[in-house]
């Protein structure tokens, strides 16, 4: 699990629906400087389908170190025209701007926008939520997605439905591209029995969608997945409904499309069997390029437990396998971390009950920083929102989760999380910190220092109806698609840098991944990669050494094609000392309440095992951690101590020999 090991081995108030007295009058763009980011909001509406129709309030967050200039962009879904644009001038860093179409008079009686949000002085993240029957709360429906900060020409929808068992699902599609795009979506039944192909063109910024109910082509009473490709980077969001008149209890969920993947590996950070009535459905789709089988492994969110190990069926590109855990009597009730090898795969997490419906995406990227702009503890009363937490471990050994006060900005709690298996999950509920108070909403940001991890807040009101909707954490703004980058582009030593290469074919063999450094250079193993559908490659780079500070060079090389990308690692800001190197003994020091792992090198290479006392630790209050571990017998010879510590989103390491007698 640990990346430490391989390296020592190689040596909102969006939730109130409340109006804010918005300006009806559009404003001048802002003009502060270059734009540093753009993020897309496919689906934003105005009491479509009535006065207490649906609605779509949406947070924009500054995730930067300096305040940032907005315009917001909106167009209209009928003919494309831009109908307004509203400017926020000097958004402070970790503040949020808010935005309610509602109470927005300069959007018209009613109606349904794309909008383009653009930054200008530093990085934005957004999230939006979509609800209906505000009024009615035994009827109220509630769902979540992301803004798009990037998209791609190959985006994966495991789940798609018409009609099936009363669920319906509604995608909109938004070009992110500069030119307009011919988009094609193939869908491919579940049962094998059906594939269609629907075509839509779309201008740069706008947005279209495909509903089942009208493409006569598409058998009802079926479900699909999707696989949509185009000329030009989209994103995509897809609305499952099951709310048809006479229901009961109507509920939906929303989940973003996910980019063709690049690693064998994808997360899914939070999935329920009877938690509460609701249990998780499990959509999983082939976004490869050869036929797969996925493996799924479910780690239960307690401190130590076994997986269960579940192997799904053979699976053609773009096809989709539903699995759900209620079938397995070995998992047992509960809330669960699951990862899904042998890849790349494309996931939707379903958690349906008797009155509501949650859905997520997976992920496959190895993020270190995730930013969660909305979470809330009892906002607006006891049954009002409170928003637990699911953070999962990609590869990390520990996350520091800060917690900031949305009506000032304030910090007002930390926290480490330490992990101690590959997958595993923590669930924080907010109701459950004394230091968070009622009725109050907070921004969360959550680092590693190297090794991912990835996130999802789950969105709870308990006054009646569907009041459950999840969102992902949201990973930091990457570069433009179809332009070869690291992000960032300079960082301080400890810093995991994520590396993104386009154009190369599609499923092709990965030849090398190499990095020239000021101090030598090295090779990443290449069994770890995929090239996308896409033909995107995504390679983290995690850096922890002295020798690693410096212009680094990264290649890679498929068949008889090579990219290059370059990056610049400075000095860490922090030391790590160790105080103690011998055999069955190791201390260090640095800052103080920082995560710290530990790895034993044995004379012959080998690592020694975790569970002989290395598991990772709190540095205490002047910075010292200590590890007293269980020496291997028959040991002799020279070994190596490395030490690993982590605050905010860099994780420098320090490592000393030790001798075995």
């Amino acid at each position: 699990m640990r990346s430490i090991l391989a390296l020592a081995c190689s040596l909102a108030c969006a939730l109130l629906f409340i109006p804010l007295g918005l300006t009806a009058t559009p404003h001048p763009a802002a003009a502060a400087g270059p734009l540093t980011n753009t993020v897309y909001l496919p689906n934003i509406t105005k009491m479509l389908g009535g006065g207490d129709g649906w609605q779509t309030p949406f947070i924009v967050q500054n995730v930067g170190s300096v305040a940032t200039d907005l315009t917001m962009d909106f167009f209209s879904f009928a003919d494309g025209s831009l109908v307004k644009t509203r400017s926020v001038t000097g958004l402070a860093p970790g503040t949020s701007v808010f935005h309610d179409p509602n109470s927005d008079p300069g959007l018209g009686t009613t109606g349904q926008f794309s909008v383009v949000v653009k930054s200008f002085g530093a990085p934005v993240v957004s999230v939006v939520n979509e609800h209906q029957n505000v009024t009615n709360s035994a009827r109220q429906e509630a769902l979540s997605y992301l803004g798009l900060t990037s998209g791609s020409t190959r985006v994966f929808l495991p789940y798609a439905a018409k009609n099936a068992a009363g669920w319906l699902t509604t995608f909109i599609i938004q070009n992110l591209g500069g030119a307009p795009t011919n988009v094609t979506a193939q869908f491919k039944s579940l049962d094998g029995t059906q594939t269609v192909s629907v075509p839509r063109t779309i201008a740069p910024g706008r947005s279209q969608f495909i509903d089942p109910t009208v493409e006569p082509s598409l058998m009802a009473g079926l479900e699909y997945s999707v696989n949509l490709t185009a000329d030009q980077p989209i994103g995509v969001v897809a609305n499952a409904h099951n709310d048809a008149p006479g229901t009961p209890a109507p509920k939906g969920f929303s989940y973003n499309g996910i980019p063709a993947p690049s690693w064998a590996t994808s997360f899914m950070p939070y999935v329920q069997k009877n938690v509460n009535g609701a249990t998780t459905r499990l959509i999983i789709q082939n976004a490869g390029t050869t036929t797969r089988s996925p493996t799924v492994r479910f780690r239960l969110a307690a401190q130590f437990a076994t997986p269960i190990i579940v192997n799904g069926p053979d699976l053609a590109p773009g096809a989709s396998w539903s699995y759900d855990p209620a079938s397995n009597g070995a998992i047992a009730d509960g809330e669960y971390g699951v990862t899904f090898a042998g890849g790349p795969w494309a996931a939707v997490a379903a958690s349906l009950g008797p009155t509501t419906a949650a859905g997520s995406s997976s992920t496959a990227l190895q993020v270190t920083t995730l930013y969660f702009p909305n979470v809330t503890r009892t906002l607006g009363g006891a049954n009002g929102w409170t928003t637990p937490l699911a953070i999962q471990t990609t590869g990390a050994d520990s996350a520091t989760l800060k917690w900031y006060r949305f009506s000032d900005g304030a910090l007002v709690f930390s926290q480490v999380l330490i992990f101690n298996d590959f997958g595993q999950t923590f669930r924080i509920d907010p109701r459950q910190i004394p230091d968070l108070t009622d009725n109050t909403q907070y921004a969360v940001v959550a680092t590693s220092g190297s090794g991912g991890m990835a996130g999802l807040v789950t969105e709870l009101n308990f006054s009646g109806g569907d009041g459950a909707m999840n969102y992902e954490g949201v990973p930091p703004p990457p570069g433009v698609f179809g332009v070869p980058s690291c992000g960032p582009s300079q960082a301080p030593l400890g810093t995991t840098f994520q590396c993104v290469f386009y154009g190369f074919p599609p499923g092709g063999t990965i030849a090398s991944i190499s990095v020239m450094r000021p101090g030598g250079s090295s090779t990443l193993d290449t069994t770890l990669f995929r090239i996308g559908a896409d033909g995107t490659l995504v390679v983290p780079y995690a850096t922890f050494f002295a020798s690693q500070v410096g212009l680094l060079t990264m290649t890679a090389t498929v068949g008889t094609q090579a990219q290059t990308i370059q990056f610049t690692v400075t000095p860490q800001s922090f030391p790590i000392t160790i105080t103690e190197s011998k055999w069955g003994s190791l201390a260090a020091n640095t800052r103080p309440g920082i995560a710290c792992s530990a790895a034993v090198v044995l004379p012959n290479g080998q690592l020694l095992s975790d569970n002989a006392g290395l598991s990772p630790r709190v540095t205490n209050a002047q910075g010292n951690v200590q590890w007293i571990y269980t020496k291997q017998a028959n040991t002799t010879g020279t070994g190596t101590h490395v030490v690993e510590c982590t605050s905010g989103a860099e994780s420098p390491a320090a490592s000393a020999s030790f001798t075995a007698p």
